[in-house]
């Protein structure tokens, strides 16, 4: 180990530097499960052998990075496997339009579309500061980068796909990660690095996994599910670690279809408010309840009571003009049949003859004072027997009222036939 410390190019990585704390963890680069057939590890010996982090000869000689290479080589490029970004961060370098479909890395200016001419040998590429660490993500497909310097760039975002563009001699993802100068981020008995880069590094010439770093996502415990459920008298759910408990009532929690909210019902009606029961109190208001009319309660929840009809005859102004029911009232007390008040001319026979008050015992007419006492007493019983029809006419229309027979029928029996006098 302290060997590998003293190498010039390793001595900064090896005194600590990957331990730093402002350095975020990294998962996969690449999006899929099986696309790589074979890796090629930071090269931890400088001396001319081949070690990886394990010690192993997955490597070659001054390679500082780590390699994934697509199954199917430069064949698969077309189908199109993302490369994503393994942490948070914000790009600082991004080149496309390179020719990716290079086997071999000539000197500068030898080959018109490969070596490291191009894009300082990364060809078409992404770099990225992930905290105290920059990442370059090389030799990208021809198009295929979708990110721009400055972008904020989140873990396992899709930044460009795996191609064989700059110096390189076949399709994979070199992803090389520096602090200062470049270093392993694997952990291993041949490796510097410790604690290992990434969230989980897996085994030696295996994917690491696709966990991004950061807290663990909240869970729930088990038996909480994300719709609400019964649980004796209340009915509780969990999302995102998020516990709830809504108490319902003894009894009145109610199980719903599967995979739906189950349902407080506190009134029994099988309609919660959950289901647009207005009043959870009162089992008798519910949709599709009866509307009552005048009740002031929302019978159906359709948004209020309803005012009952009038009546038919509600709007039918009175038959007699009111003035006339006053007198009559006034000379004849209420609760006395029509029919049984006695008229003026009944009062006067029933203490002897009637006899004209402007005549004398000779029964001879006085002339004019005559003629001005009967207009006088004609008068009198005229009025006495106006009064008489106008209540036998209101009793009439009450009574015709009691049987259910509308005013206006009223009005039409009593014009079309008179009535008589007793």
């Amino acid at each position: 180990m302290s060997r590998l410390c003293i190498a010039a190019a390793l001595v900064v990585l090896a005194c600590g530097i990957a331990t730093s704390a402002s350095a975020q963890r990294y998962r996969r680069p690449v999006a899929c499960s099986d696309c790589i057939a074979n890796w090629y590890y930071f090269d931890e010996d400088a001396s001319g052998a081949d070690d990886d982090w394990n010690c192993a000869g997955s490597s070659y000689d001054g390679h500082r990075g780590s390699d994934f290479s697509l199954r199917g080589g430069n064949g698969a490029i077309g189908t199109g496997y993302d490369v994503v970004a393994a942490a948070d961060g914000m790009v600082v370098s991004a080149v496309d339009g390179f020719f990716d479909r290079c086997t071999s890395c000539p000197a500068s200016g030898a080959d018109p579309s490969c070596g490291l001419g191009f894009g300082g040998g990364f060809g078409n590429h992404v770099a990225i500061q992930h905290g105290s660490d920059r990442v370059y993500y090389a030799h990208m497909r021809m198009g295929s980068v979708r990110v721009s310097v400055g972008d904020r760039v989140t873990c396992g975002q899709v930044i460009g796909q795996i191609g064989s563009s700059g110096c390189t001699t076949g399709a994979h993802l070199h992803f090389e990660t520096r602090a200062g100068a470049a270093y392993d981020p694997f952990e291993g008995p041949c490796s510097p690095t410790t604690p290992s880069r990434w969230v989980s590094q897996g085994a030696h010439r295996s994917m690491p996994e696709p966990t991004c770093d950061g807290p663990a996502p909240p869970t729930c415990p088990s038996g909480w599910y994300t719709i609400w459920t019964c649980e004796g008298s209340s009915r509780r759910r969990c999302i995102d670690g998020v516990q709830m408990t809504e108490e319902c009532g003894p009894g009145s929690c109610e199980s719903r279809a599967v995979g739906t909210d189950d349902v407080c019902d506190a009134d029994a009606d099988s309609y919660a408010t959950d289901e647009g029961d207005c009043d959870d109190r009162n089992a008798s208001v519910h949709p599709g309840a009866s509307e009552v009319c005048g009740n002031g309660l929302d019978d159906d929840c359709s948004g209020g009571d309803v005012a009952c009809p009038m009546s038919e005859d509600a709007s039918v102004p009175p038959m007699i003009d009111a003035a006339v029911i006053a007198q009559a009232d006034a000379a004849f007390p209420p609760g006395v049949d029509a029919g049984a008040r006695p008229d003026a001319h009944a009062s006067l026979d029933a203490s002897g003859p009637r006899i004209d008050a402007g005549m004398g015992r000779s029964g001879i007419s006085s002339g004019c004072g005559c003629r001005a006492g009967r207009r006088s007493s004609s008068s009198g019983a005229l009025t006495l027997i106006a009064l008489a029809l106008a209540l036998a006419l209101r009793d009439r229309e009450r009574i015709a009222l009691g049987r259910g027979i509308g005013r206006g029928a009223s009005r039409r029996g009593l014009r079309g036939k008179p009535l008589e006098r007793e």
